[in-house]
């Protein structure tokens, strides 16, 4: 959250660019212009690095089409079904963050189903474009990824859960307790 970084944005995205391939802004919601205002400014601070993420809200979707008409790379974000998917890649998103989690919380469908019918759509149109789905276990990276998505994000907080894996862990301290009675062998 930039919000909690106490940095000028333009500082840390310059910072954050300097260390990563990609970074992806999200700029505020607000009127058409604001959005296409921010969403310049921001992607001066570099270029090749810097993609948007807009807000796939009516204006956003106006917004999308404005800033790929430019050349600018964009991630539709907030796309919450498949049919608003396709309007954001007609807009010229190359880039789409689903919110099936809002179909979830109101039992329609299961968030996976949603995801893997925009991807199903993305593939059957041969659309050049990728989804970057929030993951919110580490068990879900094979699922997406058995589905052909290939981005995912995950939350600060959970960063260390998903580095964190008992069995390996278990597994290098027998191979260490292993090569001990192996060297004790030895030298005997």
């Amino acid at each position: 959250d930039v919000s909690l970084e106490n940095v000028e944005p333009k500082i840390l995205f310059k910072d954050l660019c300097g260390v990563s391939p990609k970074v992806y802004y999200q700029i505020k919601d607000g009127g058409v212009q604001e959005m296409v205002r921010e969403a310049e400014e921001m992607v001066n601070v570099d270029p090749d690095k810097i993609l948007i993420k807009v807000p796939a809200t009516r204006d956003g979707i106006a917004v999308i089409k404005r800033l790929s008409d430019q050349g600018l790379k964009v991630m539709a974000t907030a796309v919450p079904t498949s049919p608003w998917m396709v309007f954001a890649i007609s807009a010229g998103a190359v880039a789409i963050a689903p919110y099936s989690g809002m179909l979830k919380s109101r039992n329609i469908i299961s968030k996976y189903e949603g995801v893997f019918a925009m991807q199903e759509i993305i593939e059957a149109q041969n659309y050049n474009v990728e989804i970057c789905t929030g993951i919110y276990h580490a068990t879900e990276i094979p699922l997406y990824a058995s589905q052909g998505i290939k981005q995912g994000f995950i939350w600060e907080k959970d960063v260390e859960d998903y580095l964190t894996q008992d069995l390996a862990d278990e597994a290098a301290a027998a191979y260490k307790e292993d090569w001990k009675k192996i060297k004790n062998k030895i030298n005997e």
